[in-house]
C-alpha cells in the first residue's frame, strides 16, 4: 500500500478494531475506502481521456483561437497548486460518453459551461466518429444530466499508461481439507494444491494508454504524488514526464467501489 498523508489506512483500521492477538479476516474494500477519505481531500484533480476510444467534438460557436485559463487543481484544497486549461474549438471526449448523448441533448462541459449537441455523426458501420454542438454558457449546470470530462484538441497533451492491479487469486478464502485424526494423504494433498492453482488469477495487470492534460507533464506531476483523474479514480505517479515517445506510468488506486477505473 503507497503511502498517504496523515495516518495510514492500516493504522487507521487498527485503531478503530482494536488491539488483538486473533487472526483478522476482512476486505480489501474497507482499507482502500478509509485510504481515499486521506487522499480525497488533498489530492490534485487532472483529466484524461482513453486513447484509441475518444470522440471529437467540435463547437461550432467555439473559440477561433484556443485560450487558457488557471484554475485550481483542486477547488477545496489551494495547497494543491494550479493548472492551466486550455479551450478550443475542437474537444476530445470519451467514446463511452459519446454513446450516452442523444442529438439535441444539453450537456455539461467540466470546467468550461453547458453545450447543447445538435448532431452526431456516425460512419458506415454504425460507429460515432463526431459531435457537432454550440455552447449554452447560461444553461443550468444543475439540470443536465451528463457532466463531461474533455480535453482540448492540442499537440500539448500528454500520454498516459494506466496500470490497474488485480488480486493474485481470485477466491477471497481458500477451503482446506480437515482431518479430525492422521495426516492427509497423497491425494488430499494433491487435491489442496489443485484446489490453490485454479484460484491463481491468471491476468493480474492491465495497461491501458490514455491522452492527460498538459499539466502532467515536466515537473508538475512527480514520481509518488497521488492524483484523480477525474471521473476516471485515483492514481499514483511511478514514472513522470520524460519525453514526447515515453508515456506518464500512473498505478490505479482501488478506492473501494467494486469497478474497473478504465472502463
Amino acid at each position: 500500500m503507497h503511502h498517504t498523508e496523515g495516518s495510514s489506512p492500516l493504522q487507521n483500521n487498527k485503531t478503530s478494531s482494536g488491539a488483538s492477538t486473533n487472526q483478522n479476516l476482512m476486505e480489501w474494500d474497507k482499507l482502500w475506502t478509509i485510504n481515499k477519505k486521506i487522499i480525497d481531500p488533498v489530492c490534485p484533480r487532472h483529466t484524461a481521456v482513453l486513447e484509441d476510444r475518444r470522440v471529437m467534438i467540435t463547437i461550432t460557436d467555439g473559440p477561433v483561437e484556443p485560450f487558457v485559463r488557471i484554475i485550481p487543481r483542486h477547488k477545496n484544497c489551494k495547497a494543491a497548486g494550479d493548472k492551466c486549461t486550455s479551450y478550443t474549438k475542437n474537444i476530445w471526449i470519451d467514446y463511452a460518453d459519446a454513446l450516452s448523448i442523444s442529438a439535441n441533448e444539453e450537456v455539461t462541459l467540466m470546467d468550461w459551461g453547458n453545450a447543447i449537441i445538435k448532431e452526431i455523426k456516425r460512419d458506415e458501420t454504425g460507429t460515432i466518429v463526431q459531435l457537432l454542438g454550440v455552447l449554452h454558457l447560461e444553461g443550468s449546470v444543475k439540470k443536465t444530466k451528463l457532466k463531461l470530462t474533455w480535453l482540448p484538441e492540442t499537440d500539448e497533451l500528454v500520454r498516459l499508461q494506466l496500470v490497474e492491479f488485480d488480486h493474485l487469486i481470485t477466491k477471497k478464502k481458500l477451503a482446506k481439507i480437515k482431518k479430525k485424526k492422521g495426516a492427509k494423504t497423497k491425494e488430499e494433498k494433491m487435491q489442496e494444491e489443485e484446489d490453490f492453482l485454479n484460484a491463481v488469477n491468471p491476468v493480474t495487470r492491465k495497461d491501458t494508454f490514455a491522452l492527460g492534460d498538459s499539466n502532467m507533464r515536466n515537473r508538475n506531476l512527480i514520481p509518488g504524488e497521488i492524483i484523480q483523474l477525474e471521473r476516471k479514480g485515483y492514481f499514483r505517479c511511478d514514472v513522470p514526464f520524460l519525453r514526447h515517445t515515453k508515456p506518464v506510468v500512473l498505478f490505479a488506486i482501488p478506492d473501494g467501489r467494486k469497478h474497473n477505473v478504465m472502463q
